[in-house]
């Protein structure tokens, strides 16, 4: 079992140590170079400050100059960020922390919380991943920034405490990208290549990057700029799921003396329904570029024109092993079973089937972000800008699956059925070893099973796809006045409006096979009676599985069993044996099996059309998983700001009015609904009842802030405000969505397909509100250093909860429906979240610098489960903390840093059915990333460098209430690139 907190500890040691050597290395040099100090002159040498050491000193001129609370990242070199995307350049700023997912730096918090606003210049910004889904399992993500290369960007800053200027919609805080401006520059040309190879530490080849900066101003007054990058990166990651099976159980599981399912007792054990262990490679390539135009049009008037698009393209395959616990008449074999505090530890399992799992995503995500500015000050009282963006992204993907089964599996064939790998055998059973990533070992006959290709039968087949679009439009008035007898004091006036309309559309559905012609009650039959029933059935299907017969066997006039004596369906029915070209072993966790090859998946939907090419396949949405918003925004606000530029103080106060008008188009399930497809789980609603939501609310956000200087080196900064940030998409649009499982225990439900969970949005949701009050102490002091110390506290008004309770729904089962859990969201209770953040940075003489904070974040919610109350804000860390050190002397320069933060509980999970019935919480234990970088300047044009992140390989861990009971795993994979870096009239 992997230890992450010894992990954790050995990689700050690590840090920590090479720290200390290059300092008290340089130290010592410093002290034997001492007498041949050369005499003292009169004249005074000039300092040039470049690289990474440039970019702090200029991130810390920000934070000094700001009259906000804010912290910044500057490039380290025009066309070069220290990370390869913007999510993970920000996760070393106090009070700032990442999710990760795959490898990669997704979503940022601010202060623990993932309800924020990225903005682009200070204007509308879309990244292309505002809603998508993720994996198997179709997890809904929202607000990743993983699609944005840093290399675009001049800068950004995160902004802690609002202005009245500043648009809403951050409960933590605010994320501004910069790009770079034409007449910025320092030379008349600029240009700047960067070009890496990059590789991971599971395998594959190494990949390219490339970066470019091309600029040109033609004049003191106008000038063009460009940024293009474009990047392939392939990741393997081991990983533990499942987290999407929601019917788990506790209580009263069987148990058999010796290896078989014959019960002979029960016995209480947090038992998943299945466990997942994957194998997961993506192939990302993504291409981005920025445009800038800057005009000076005369000495009063200046326009700037910016594009910024991103096209991110991933391919995910998947190779997954499958093993029951709460499902399959899994039954565990009492001699040498293993339990502490009802968690398995060790032990085997007999269960009906085992099965892997082949899954294959082609996702793109593009964006397009066009901005245009005017600003006009001719020396006069009152100046102004206008500024105009346009925003719109599209992310759209398919995606295919196929259960590979390595026990025997009847298939229909107008008579009892047969088995096509009856050299299977009949059962599964396998041992288990606790552990964050658990241990599954095959007895001997089902080892062999997985990898004789005979036994392996390619059981199931299906494809769906989803697509997001989202437009973003919006214009902005901004206006200062001061007036002539308020100079001298520095007061100012401002004020300003603005109108954004923003639309997304949602889609998501299924590739639905034609059954027209081979049996089935034709489409003309839906809503009519035959022998006795209902017919709410359309001749489609969405898994393509040989055990599924025609629906019209469910009505007995026609003499047939749909799970018995059917005709077959869809053919033709396929072994690794009788089709080896589909067929590839890959070693899960240590377990070698065959499945299918996720390489000949790529297209999706080409895959299973040529598989079936007999059969029409076509794309049919879900209205229940579809919908659509309409987001229209009228802003208002007015400030003052009071004190010059050399006064010992700085005031802000203003108010900003926000109007919010939401149209939510969803959809529900009808009294009588009827399918495209035989069946619910087997197809989509076809005549969803429309539901329309119009909503008009208004929000008054006052913000107050001061800036105090005691003396030359320190500052007091405090502010108090009202925020609000929007809903989430998914938690607003979607309808009721239910999941099924076919059930294997035996019995009168064997084979039928059984209700397992479900979960719904809510239109009625309000947004997240919330007040916060900021106190901070800054000591600036000799070459770049810093000393600081706040206080935050947030008070929110309520938060979006989920609730989960028990539901009956409509299913395959002889009662005609199962009762099962059902996730829906409501307005909660608020809670609150305060905390201190210090911080440390300091440049020495001799080449060494560091920089360090520290976060601490106590939080309360109305979240609750079975063990605890007022649970923290979901994804709040309690603490983090992150440390930084770099040596640059002449043409040598190095840095290591170590970003860590606590475990954090990230939300319910409810299972359960009768007196079985739990909600436990899932927490992601702590985690640490170690990443450094060596360069070597060969000239002053030409620079060589190595860099590495995630050193130490450390796992992504979350688990079920207790630490001893995985949840999700996913492995740690180390990143090396080598690459040259090279520029000319920078």
């Amino acid at each position: 079992m992997r230890n992450s907190f010894n992990r954790s500890r050995a990689a700050l040691l690590t840090a920590t140590s090479a720290l200390a050597v290059i300092a008290a290395g340089q130290a010592h040099a410093q002290q034997a170079a001492a007498p041949a100090a050369a005499p003292a002159s009169t004249e005074v040498e000039e300092i040039v400050v470049t690289g990474f050491r440039a970019s702090l000193a200029n991130a810390l001129n920000v934070k000094k100059n700001s009259n906000l609370i804010i912290e910044s990242v500057t490039a380290e070199d025009m066309g070069k960020f220290p990370d390869q995307n913007i999510s993970e350049s920000l996760q070393r700023l106090p009070g700032v922390q990442i999710d990760r997912e795959n490898g990669q730096g997704t979503k940022v918090r601010i202060r623990g919380l993932d309800q924020n606003v990225t903005l682009l210049n200070g204007d509308n910004f879309l990244s292309g991943l505002e809603a998508f889904r993720l994996g198997e399992g179709n997890a809904k993500q929202t607000n990743s920034l993983e699609g944005i290369p840093s290399d675009l960007l001049a800068g950004v800053d995160v902004i802690k405490s609002p202005r009245a200027d500043v648009i809403e919609g951050g409960l933590g805080g605010t994320v501004n990208l910069k790009t770079r401006n034409a007449l910025d520059v320092r030379d008349d040309t600029t240009i700047s290549a960067d070009l890496r190879y990059n590789q991971g530490s599971f395998k594959g080849k190494a990949k390219p990057q490339v970066s470019v900066v091309l600029g040109h101003k033609f004049s003191d007054n106008f000038g063009l700029l460009g940024s293009f990058s474009w990047d392939q990166t392939n990741v393997d990651t081991e990983v533990l799921s499942g987290e999407n099976r929601g019917n788990w159980a506790f209580k009263s599981r069987n148990t058999a003396t010796g290896n078989n399912q014959v019960a002979t007792g029960t016995t209480n054990v947090w038992s998943p329904e299945y466990r997942y262990t994957n194998n997961r490679h993506q192939e990302r390539e993504r291409t981005a570029f920025s445009l800038n135009a800057d005009l000076r049009v005369s000495d009063s008037l200046t326009v700037q024109a910016d594009w910024f698009h991103s096209d991110l393209k991933i391919f995910t395959g998947e190779h997954s092993l499958k093993w029951a616990y709460a499902n399959e008449n899994a039954t565990y074999n009492a001699q040498g079973l293993t339990i502490k505090d009802g968690i398995l530890q060790s032990g085997s399992v007999t269960a009906n089937s085992s099965e892997g799992d082949t899954f294959a995503k082609d996702a793109e995500a593009k964006t397009d972000n066009f901005q245009f500015v005017a600003n006009w000050d001719n020396g006069g009282p009152l100046t102004g800008k206008v500024r105009a963006a346009v925003s719109k992204s599209d992310y759209q993907s398919n995606s295919g699956q196929v259960d590979t089964r390595y026990t025997q599996y009847g298939v229909r064939d107008g008579i009892s059925g047969f088995a096509p790998n009856a050299t299977a055998p009949l059962t599964a059973t396998y041992g288990f070893t606790n552990g964050a990533y658990p241990t599954f070992t095959p007895s001997a006959a089902l080892a062999t099973a997985m990898a004789t290709p005979s036994s392996v039968f390619f059981k199931s087949h299906w494809a769906f796809g989803d697509k997001s679009e989202i437009k973003d439009t919006a214009l902005t008035g901004d206006f200062k006045y001061t007036p002539s007898f308020a100079e001298e004091v520095g007061l100012v006036f401002s004020f300003g409006a603005r109108y954004s309309d923003r639309k997304i559309d949602s889609t998501y559905g299924r590739y639905l096979a034609d059954y027209s012609g081979k049996g089935e009650l034709p489409a003309s039959a839906q809503g009519t009676t035959v022998g006795g029933t209902f017919v709410d059935w359309t001749p489609l299907g969405y898994f393509q599985d040989g055990a599924i017969g025609l629906k019209k066997c469910d009505i007995a006039s026609f003499g047939c069993s749909r799970f018995g004596s059917s005709p077959a369906v869809i053919t033709p029915y396929q072994t690794a044996a009788s089709n080896p070209s589909r067929a590839v072993k890959d070693n899960v966790n240590g377990v070698t099996a065959i499945f299918q090859d996720y390489a000949q998946m790529k297209n999706p939907v080409g895959w299973i059309q040529a598989l079936y090419p007999s059969t029409k396949f076509a794309f049919y949405k879900d209205p229940i998983e579809s919908f659509k918003i309409s987001d229209k925004t009228t802003s208002t606000y007015a400030m003052a700001d009071l004190g010059n530029a050399d006064d010992a103080y700085h005031i802000n106060a203003g108010v900003r009015i926000v109007n919010t008008k939401l149209v939510i188009d969803a959809s529900n399930t009808p009294v009588t609904p009827l399918w495209w497809g035989t069946d619910s789980w087997n197809g989509v609603l076809k005549n969803p009842d429309a539901s329309r939501t119009v909503r008009e609310y208004t929000d008054v956000l006052p913000s107050l802030s001061g800036v105090f200087e005691i003396n030359d080196t320190d500052k007091v900064r405090a502010s108090a405000a009202r925020v609000v940030s929007s809903q989430n998409l998914f938690d607003l649009g979607q309808g009721a969505s239910y999941n099924f499982t076919r059930s294997s225990n035996p019995g009168p439900n064997l084979d039928k397909f059984l209700y397992t969970n479900g979960s719904g949005g809510n239109p009625n949701l309000d947004p997240f509100r919330a007040s916060q009050f900021d106190i901070a102490y800054e000591r600036y002091f000799g070459p770049q250093g810093l000393i600081s110390g706040g206080f935050f506290y947030k008070t929110v008004d309520s938060f979006i909860v989920s609730n989960t309770y028990s539901v009956t729904v409509k299913d395959q089962s002889v009662a005609g429906s199962s009762v099962g859990p059902f996730s829906s969201v409501v307005n909660g209770q608020g809670g609150t979240i305060k905390g201190v953040e210090l911080q440390a940075q300091y440049a020495f003489d001799f080449g060494f610098g560091f920089t360090a904070n520290y976060t601490y974040s106590d939080s309360k919610s109305p979240y609750s489960n079975d063990y605890s109350k007022s649970l923290p804000i979901p994804g709040v860390s309690k603490t983090a903390f992150n440390v930084q050190g770099y040596y640059e002397t002449g043409p040598f320069s190095s840095r290591l840093s170590y970003a860590w933060r606590d475990k954090a509980y990230l939300g319910n999970f409810g299972f359960g059915s009768g007196s079985d019935v739990h909600t436990l919480g899932i927490y992601n234990k702590a985690y640490g990333q170690l990443d450094g970088q060596v360069a070597y300047e060969v000239t002053p044009a030409l620079k060589i460098t190595l860099e590495g992140s995630n050193l130490t390989k450390q796992d992504a861990e979350t688990y079920l209430q207790f630490p001893g009971l995985p949840f999700r795993f996913v492995g740690g994979d180390r990143r090396v690139s080598i690459g040259a870096r090279f520029k000319l009239g920078l």
